[in-house]
């Protein structure tokens, strides 16, 4: 059995790019390109491409007496010199120094839509790895070494040596041209929560979204007419008021507000306002968005939000300066949102001040400039888009699913080929604006095989500590939760030495009383009956605003009568958005097992991870 615990703050492994050194300016030296060594695109030509990564939260390199300044280094650079014609190997960073997770990367700028590359790539990363799993080695097998890198030689540390490479779970993300109206009707799908998402749908984009409709315009700011409001108009207003919103909750060091929503712009936001400027006429596009902000989207139904304005849903009063108040701010940079919006308006600078003030983290907003691709076989540009927290797959998965990616781009460049007029479209699958009806969820691509195969519980609109009916997936494997809860606090919740491997200073405090470190990772082995390699789990305490658990927020001390694990179990079970998560790879049960990525997909989605 092993336990790896983190030092500091959690981050889910397609998350996991945190800079353990600031980089304010461009010459740093540690400003090396947050895409790994920028591979993911754009084409030189202009024409669609698809870039991938696969990175793996249980297959990891370790240089304890590695400096941070050193361990950031490594990211992006090649591991073993394990390349192909359109793939490499990397190193990507996550919260510790000395650690390294493995990802593999997908060259954008060569993939081609339609070429079958994609999957033919992704087949070759599934062979080396297959051929290569240096875990199953002696010692000398598990050295690496790492492109350019001071520390060399790394260790393999994970998985362990029973496991079977081609069952190692990848976290994967997709990088490709998209039309802004195409991006629309997968958020509009993701609203709908349908059990089977569109393969480019994230399994928790829904958290953060605003997906604004035509009914957030009844006011008619700056004179304009909801009614002829276009796709393409909404998606851009609902990247820009949801990226706005998403400001309230504070960054936590090194974050990128990139982890706020599953669709990530890498063309930035000024080139995404010239795609529909015309559409949004008047002097004030701040103006705009300042009545945007009166309005909620509460699974169809547009509610007035009493956090910015006052009044009624036809005629909001923003309050004060509550919305443009907003700010991102971290050690290096912020920005203010009113000042973001309005040089959006302006179209000022070379990149907007959102994705300027991302490049003081890691560059991923609108870290692709002004480019932008062709959509598939015609000459239409179109802004770039990074589609991120998809489903987990297998290594024996990949080629399958860029396969499936692939086909998934495809069909939704040819269905939005064109740019979408202000003519209701005759599409009965298009997103509706009525506001208190659920509009039906656009048809799945023809490739986009069933993601789930249990239905996902529908998470309340705001985090809530009534307890989850008996049939929600997560009561399905509360043993399992159990299981690993009981572990944990039989070995650690008593633990009071600071030095130890976990102690009570950096797991104790959970709810509206987060303080400090709070996340720790545990390996519960399996017999051989039950499966071939670790459940490698994270057990997660995390700030939920008006939601803490009934037993207690001290791990080490619960209130009288309860114990740790009711403390774990209430705010795992009773708290829907994130209070606690626990992972597994693999899952943790048969069905799971068959279905690689079930279990990990609902208990992210629900937990807000």
């Amino acid at each position: 059995m092993h336990l790896y615990p983190y030092t500091s703050l959690f981050l889910t492994a397609s998350a996991a790019i945190v800079p353990l050194q600031p980089r304010a300016t461009a010459g740093d030296p540690c400003a090396v390109d947050p895409s790994g060594v920028g591979d993911l695109g754009p084409t030189a030509d202009g024409t669609a491409g698809i870039g991938a990564e696969f990175e793996s939260p249980a297959f990891y390199f370790e240089n304890p007496k590695c400096s941070p300044e050193d361990t950031f280094a490594a990211k992006g650079k090649v591991v073993n010199d394990r390349t192909g014609d359109q793939w490499i190997l990397s190193a990507d960073t996550g919260p510790n120094q000395g650690k390294l997770n493995a990802e593999y990367i997908l060259n954008g700028k060569k993939i081609k839509v339609g070429s079958g590359d994609g999957a033919k790539s992704g087949k070759d990363v599934a062979d080396d790895l297959i051929g290569w799993k240096p875990w199953q080695g002696d010692d000398k097998a598990k050295e690496i070494n790492i492109q350019d890198n001071k520390c060399n030689p790394w260790k393999v540390t994970a998985p362990s040596a029973r496991s079977a490479p081609e069952k190692l779970p990848w976290s994967p993300q997709i990088t490709t041209a998209m039309p802004l109206e195409a991006l629309y009707s997968l958020m509009d799908e993701l609203l709908q929560d349908p059990d089977d998402l569109n393969i480019l749908n994230g399994i928790q984009g829904a958290k953060s979204l605003i997906l604004v409709t035509k009914d957030f315009f009844q006011s008619k700011p700056q004179g304009i007419d909801g009614s002829k409001m276009s796709d393409d108009v909404l998606a851009f207003c609902t990247l820009v008021l949801s990226y706005a919103k998403a400001a309230s909750k504070d960054l936590s060091p090194n974050e990128s507000p990139k982890l706020r929503l599953s669709y990530l712009p890498r063309t930035e936001f000024n080139t995404l306002f010239k795609q529909v400027e015309t559409k949004l006429p008047g002097d004030s596009l701040f103006d705009v968005f300042n009545l945007l902000a009166c309005y909620n989207n509460n699974k169809g139904t547009i509610e007035l939000d009493e956090t910015y304005c006052k009044g009624s849903l036809d005629k909001p009063e923003p309050i004060d300066t509550k919305f443009g108040d907003l700010t991102y701010k971290n050690s290096q940079a912020s920005v203010n949102i009113k000042d973001w919006i309005t040089s959006v308006g302006k179209k000022e600078g070379d990149k907007d001040k959102l994705s300027v003030f991302d490049k003081s983290i890691d560059g991923s907003i609108g870290g692709f400039g002004t480019s932008m691709e062709k959509v598939y076989q015609t000459d239409r540009s179109v802004p770039m888009f990074e589609f991120r927290e998809l489903m987990d797959k297998q290594t024996k998965e990949i080629e399958k699913f860029m396969g499936d990616v692939d086909t998934a781009i495809q069909d939704l460049h040819k269905k939005f080929a064109n740019p979408p007029t202000r003519r209701k479209r005759d599409d009965a699958c298009a997103p509706q604006s009525a506001p208190s009806t659920t509009s039906a969820a656009p048809p799945a691509t023809s490739t986009a095989p069933p993601q789930n195969t249990v239905k996902p519980a529908d998470p309340p609109s705001q985090p809530s500590c009534v307890p989850n009916p008996t049939d929600h997936v997560k009561d399905a494997h509360e043993k399992e939760e159990k299981k690993v809860s009981k572990f944990f606090c039989d070995k650690y919740a008593k633990n009071t030495n600071a030095q130890a491997p976990v102690s009570v200073v950096q797991t104790v405090m959970a709810g509206t009383r987060l303080e400090g470190l709070a996340t720790v990772d545990i390996a519960f082995d399996y017999p051989d009956d039950e499966g071939n390699q670790d459940d490698v789990y994270d057990i997660t305490i995390k700030s939920v605003d008006e939601c803490s658990p009934a037993h207690g927020n001290n791990l080490a001390e619960p209130v009288p009568g309860s114990t740790c694990e009711d403390i774990l179990n209430n705010a795992w079970k009773n708290c829907t958005y994130s209070l606690i998560s626990i992972l597994g790879y693999p899952q943790a049960n048969n069905v799971s097992r068959q279905q690689p990525g079930t279990w990990r997909r609902h208990y992210r989605g629900l937990l807000g991870l």
